[in-house]
């Protein structure tokens, strides 16, 4: 085998290489960002259950942190249903902490 044929030979497979990892970076940045959206979703929605979306006035800085709980309780309700093992894991962190 000629020198330049085993060169064309590792340029071909670290090219192939390089294009596999392109293609996977992509797609894990693909599965980050509609983990993103989704997540956007599930807060959209919590905000308009809790009855804070749309027409609402603006909340009043008293009533702010309430407000955020309620949010975050109604999230992390709406998450438990889509991913129970991510939630089961959160409870043991909790249970760890106290």
């Amino acid at each position: 085998m000629s020198d330049e044929h085993e060169h064309d030979e590792h340029e071909h497979d670290h090219a192939e290489e390089s294009l596999e990892q392109a293609l996977e970076l992509d797609t894990q940045s693909q599965i980050f960002l509609e983990m993103r959206r989704q997540n956007l979703d599930l807060l959209k929605l919590s905000i308009e259950v809790a009855g804070l979306g749309g027409q609402h006035p603006p909340i009043k800085s008293g009533d702010l942190k309430n407000a955020v709980k309620n949010i975050w309780d109604l999230y992390s309700e709406f998450y438990s249903w889509i991913d129970p093992e991510e939630s089961e894991g959160d409870e043991e962190d909790e249970d760890f902490e106290e």
